[in-house]
C-alpha cells in the first residue's frame, strides 16, 4: 500500500517480506512481528492471568529503557534463537533464527506491559508450574545484557537438589543451599534442555504434565546490577488454585491429518485463537511432516491448514485446503484435519476461446479474532500462497485447488475468495491475445460446490490501446498489463499480463458480486513506469475503452485514492482495503493552508497517475508576486511534492505555483507547469461527493482553481509523428476531478524543435466540446538536430486562473 501523510487512518505501504503468514510462529526464518498492544501505557490487567495486573509504571520495566535503537540475538532456555530489533522508543521486533529446539519452532507470542514475550511450545505446559515465564520474556533478557552478543549463559534458579539440578541438560550449579541450586544454562546447548522438556510433556498424563520429576522450579535469576525485572505474568499456583483464582487453564490440542488418498497427511498451516491471536496463534512448522501438538488456553480456536500427500518441499502433491473455523478446546483435544471431504475450486468458461490458455488460480482465506487478529492469505499475499500451497499454475506444477467446505462461522470473521486467471496462448508476449480475471468472493464460508461455468454475457470487456514512450532507441514494449481488485476486506493485482503487446487488445473481468467488486487497472510502461487508471465497478456485459501512455508526462487532475495498491511479493494479513473509493481532494484550502497533491507522469487520459522516482523536481510558490517558498532552491532536487502544504494569506491574493519535473527513467522529456490562480478565506464550499474528503475530513473546505492541461495527439505506437506533414496539436483543458469545469477558456500553441530553446509564435487554440483544443502546426523534415517536437500551452479561464504545461521532447518524428 502507498501511505499518503493525511490526517487520518490509512494503510501502511506494502513491501516484499520474507514470510507473508504473520503467525505468532513458523519453522521459517523470517519477520514474526510481535502483536502490539492495545495501549501499552494503559494496560494494568494481564491478559494471561487476569488476576495478576502489570504495572506498566515499574521503574524497573521498559519505560526507563535509554532511547537508543539496537539489534541482538537471544537464545532462550530451550535453545530458540531469536533476533531482537528495539527502536528508540523500546518498541520490540522479534524474528525467529534458523537453528535451536526440535520441537518444529512452533511458538506462542504476545506483548504485554511494552515488553514481547516468546514461549516456545515445549515449554507452554510448564507455565504457572515448573518455569518462570520471565524466561522468556525478550525485552528483559535484552536490557538484563543476557543477549548472546553479551553472555553465553543464562542464570537460573532450580528449586531441586543439587544431583537433579545437575542431572538437567546444559545446566551447570555453582551453589547450592537446601532445596535450591544457583546454576547457569549453557546457550550452545540448550536445545538439550528444550528436548527434555518436549519429551517429558508428552509422555505426561494428567497432573504430570507440566512438571519435571525432582524439580520443583527453575527460575531467572536476576544477575548483579542488571535493572529489575518486571513482575511474572503467570502465578506459579497449581492448576487448581490458579483455576479458582480465574486464570487460564491450558489443555492439550493435537492436530493431525489425512490426505486425499487417506493416507496420513503433511500440514502447512496454522491454529489461531479466535477470542485473542495473542492468547496463542502457532504455525505448523515447514514441511510441516507428522502430528503437532501445543498447549494452548482454553477456548476457541480456528485450524487451518493445506494438506498434502507428499513432503511439503514437494510442489507436485496432492494437496487440499483443510479448515475447522471454530473448534473449542475444554480439555485434551486430537482434532483431524480430514481432506478426504475436499471439493475442487475449477470454474471454467462456458465458452472458451479457441487458442489455449494459459491457467492459474489461487485461493485467499482470512480468519479474523474477535481482537482482530487475522492469520490465513490475504488476497495480495503472494509468498503466502506460495508456502500455503494455495496457488495453482505453471510455475508449482499443480493443476487442482480443493478445500473443504465450511459453515459460518459464529465468532470474528472468516473471509473466502477463489481468484482465475486465463490467458490466450500458453506463452504470454507479443502474440497474447485476450485475458480473464474471474474473482469468487464467496464470503463468510466455503461453499460445497466451485466448478461454476461463466458465460460469456456474463463477462465485463475493457478494451484498450497501449502505446510505447517517446525514444531515440528501440522500444522493448510494454512491461505488464495489471487488473486490480478491491474486495471488501483485501485487495489483489490479479491477473496474466507480462509484455504484452502495442496496440490494441482486450480483457474480460468476472465477478460473482458485482456490486461489492472495485476494479482498477494498470500499465507498465517501456520505461518502467507504473500508469494507474479508475477505479470502478463494472457490471455483467458491460464495455469500456482505455488509452495508455499516450503522450507526454503531465500532472495528473486526478484526486488521490487514500488506500492505494501498491504489487509485490509480499502481503501481510492485515493489508485491508475497506475504503477503496475514499479520496483526498487535489487541490484545496481549509483556513489558511492550502494542500496540494500532485502526481506526476499522467498520460492523455486526466484522471490517471504513475509514481516513479524523480530525476528531477523543483517546486516553488509565490504570493501577490513574491517567493513564499522554494522546494529545490538552485536547481532540481529529488524531492516528490505529494502532498505540499501552501501557506495561504488570509485575505484574497493571487498566487503562482511551478513544478518542474523529470523521470528518471526518462530524464530528458522534462515537463513544467505553471499555475496562477486567485483565492481567498470566502470561497464557495467544494461540493465533493461522499467519497471525497478534504485533508482535514472533520472539515469543509473550497476548491483551489488549478487547470490541467493533458495532449490527446495523433502519434503512432512509439510515440512518433511523420515529419514534413500537417500535423493537430489536441489537447484538453480541465479543473481537478471533482471541481466543476472552467468556463470560457482560450488557450494558444508554441512549438519548439530545439529542445525548448527556440520557440515558434503562440497560435491561437480552436476550442471544441468538453475542454477539447485543436492547433494545427507542419513539421520539418526529418534530421537528426531536428527529431524532437517541444510543446508549450497556454491557457486562461474566465476567472482568470492560467495554466502554461511545457513538455521537452514531447514526442519523435518518424525517420
Amino acid at each position: 500500500m502507498t501511505m499518503h501523510r493525511l490526517g487520518f487512518a490509512r494503510l501502511p505501504r506494502l513491501a516484499t517480506t520474507g514470510l507473508a503468514l504473520a503467525l505468532a510462529g513458523t519453522g521459517l526464518a523470517g519477520p514474526a512481528a510481535a502483536a502490539p498492544p492495545r495501549d501499552p501505557a494503559a494496560i494494568t490487567t494481564n491478559p494471561v492471568n487476569p488476576t495478576n495486573p502489570v504495572n506498566p509504571a515499574n521503574p524497573a520495566g521498559p519505560t526507563t529503557r535509554p532511547g537508543k535503537a539496537s539489534t541482538s540475538t537471544v537464545t532462550l532456555l530451550t535453545g530458540d534463537r531469536f533476533r531482537v530489533d528495539v527502536d528508540e522508543h523500546g518498541g520490540q521486533q522479534v524474528s525467529r533464527l534458523p537453528g535451536g529446539s526440535p520441537a518444529g519452532g512452533a511458538f506462542s507470542q504476545f506483548t504485554l506491559g511494552g515488553d514481547t514475550y516468546v514461549v516456545p511450545s515445549e515449554a507452554v505446559p510448564y507455565l504457572g508450574k515448573t518455569i518462570d515465564m520471565r524466561l522468556f520474556n525478550i525485552g528483559y533478557l535484552v536490557r538484563a545484557e543476557l543477549d548472546d552478543e553479551r553472555s553465553a549463559t543464562l542464570p537460573v534458579t532450580v528449586r531441586a537438589g543439587r544431583a537433579r539440578a545437575e542431572a538437567l541438560p546444559a545446566t551447570s550449579v555453582t551453589a547450592a543451599t537446601g532445596g535450591a541450586a544457583t546454576a547457569t544454562v549453557t546457550k550452545k546447548d540448550a536445545a538439550a534442555l528444550g528436548r527434555l522438556l518436549a519429551e517429558t510433556w508428552r509422555d505426561a498424563k494428567g497432573a504430570a504434565v507440566g512438571t519435571l520429576p525432582g524439580v520443583e522450579r527453575i527460575e531467572l535469576a536476576v544477575p548483579q546490577g542488571a535493572p529489575e525485572p518486571p513482575p511474572s505474568p503467570l502465578a506459579a499456583d497449581a492448576p487448581a488454585a490458579k483455576a479458582a483464582a480465574g486464570g487460564l487453564r491450558y489443555h492439550m490440542l493435537t492436530v493431525d491429518s489425512i490426505d486425499r488418498d487417506g493416507t496420513p497427511g503433511t500440514m502447512i498451516g496454522a491454529v489461531q485463537n479466535v477470542d485473542d491471536g495473542a492468547l496463542a496463534t502457532f504455525g505448523f512448522a515447514f514441511p510441516g511432516e507428522d502430528k503437532k501438538s501445543f498447549m494452548v488456553p482454553e477456548g476457541t480456536y480456528s485450524i487451518m491448514a493445506t494438506v498434502l500427500t507428499a513432503p511439503g518441499t514437494d510442489l507436485t502433491a496432492k494437496t487440499a485446503l483443510v479448515i475447522k473455523p471454530e473448534v473449542r478446546i475444554t480439555s485434551d483435544t486430537s482434532v483431524v484435519l480430514d481432506a478426504r471431504g475436499a471439493v475442487p475450486y475449477r470454474p471454467v468458461l462456458a465458452t472458451p476461446p479457441q487458442a489455449p490458455l494459459i491457467r492459474s488460480d489461487s485461493l485467499t482465506f482470512l480468519r479474523t479474532s474477535v481482537a482482530g487478529d487475522q492469520t490465513g492469505v490475504s488476497p495480495s499475499g503472494m509468498v503466502a500462497g506460495f508456502l500455503w500451497q494455495t496457488i495453482s499454475d505453471p510455475v508449482t506444477g499443480s493443476p487442482d485447488l480443493y478445500v473443504t467446505p465450511t459453515k459460518p462461522v459464529k465468532r470474528g470473521r472468516f473471509d473466502f475468495a477463489g481468484f482465475t486467471m486465463l490467458a490466450e496462448n500458453a506463452d504470454s508476449g507479443p502474440q497474447m491475445g485476450a485475458t480473464y480475471k474471474l474473482v469468487f468472493p464467496y464470503g463468510d464460508a466455503v461453499p460445497a460446490t466451485m466448478t461454476q461455468a461463466v458465460k460469456k454475457s456474463e463477462l465485463a470487456a475493457v478494451r484498450s490501446t497501449l502505446y510505447n514512450t517517446a525514444s531515440d532507441h528501440p522500444s522493448p514494449g510494454p512491461l505488464n498489463r495489471l487488473s486490480y481488485v478491491f474486495l471488501p476486506w483485501g485487495w489483489s493485482d490479479a491477473g496474466h499480463g507480462s509484455l504484452p503487446a502495442t496496440g490494441e487488445r482486450v480483457d474480460y473481468v468476472y465477478s460473482t458480486k458485482p456490486d461489492q467488486v472495485y476494479w482498477q487497472h494498470a500499465m507498465g510502461t517501456d520505461t518502467q513506469e507504473r500508469v494507474y487508471g479508475v477505479r470502478r465497478k463494472l457490471r455483467p456485459g458491460q464495455e469500456v475503452r482505455e488509452v495508455w501512455n499516450l503522450g507526454p508526462r503531465t500532472p495528473s487532475a486526478g484526486a488521490t485514492y487514500v488506500q492505494e495498491a501498491r504489487p509485490g511479493m509480499g502481503g501481510t494479513p492485515d493489508t485491508r482495503v475497506d475504503e477503496p473509493l475514499l479520496q483526498v481532494c487535489l487541490a484545496c484550502r481549509q483556513d489558511s493552508l492550502g494542500t496540494v497533491y500532485l502526481t506526476g507522469f499522467a498520460d492523455s487520459e486526466p484522471l490517471h497517475s504513475a509514481e516513479e522516482q524523480y530525476a528531477a523536481s523543483r517546486l516553488t510558490f509565490y504570493r501577490d508576486g513574491k517567493p513564499a517558498f522554494d522546494l529545490g532552491t538552485g536547481g532540481y532536487s529529488p524531492y516528490l511534492p505529494a502532498p505540499v502544504t501552501l501557506p495561504l494569506l488570509p485575505r484574497p491574493a493571487d498566487y503562482r505555483l511551478v513544478w518542474n519535473f523529470a523521470g528518471q527513467a526518462n530524464a530528458q522529456s522534462q515537463s513544467r507547469t505553471e499555475w496562477t490562480f486567485r483565492a481567498g478565506p470566502g470561497d464557495a464550499a467544494a461540493a465533493l461527493p461522499d467519497t471525497v474528503q478534504c485533508a482535514d475530513p472533520t472539515r469543509g473546505c473550497s476548491f483551489l482553481p488549478l487547470l490541467f492541461v493533458h495532449w490527446n495527439l495523433a502519434l503512432d505506437l512509439d510515440s512518433r509523428a511523420e515529419a514534413g506533414q500537417a500535423f493537430d496539436v489536441g489537447f484538453r483543458v480541465s479543473h481537478q476531478e471533482h471541481q466543476a469545469p472552467p468556463t470560457r477558456v482560450t488557450a494558444t500553441v508554441e512549438v519548439s524543435y530545439d529542445d525548448g530553446r527556440t520557440w515558434s509564435e503562440p497560435k491561437a487554440a480552436t476550442a471544441g466540446p468538453g475542454g477539447t483544443f485543436t492547433a494545427q502546426i507542419t513539421h520539418p523534415d526529418y534530421s537528426e538536430p531536428v527529431r524532437w517536437v517541444s510543446l508549450r500551452v497556454t491557457a486562461q479561464a474566465a476567472d482568470g486562473g492560467t495554466v502554461t504545461q511545457t513538455n521537452i521532447r514531447a514526442y519523435r518524428l518518424a525517420g
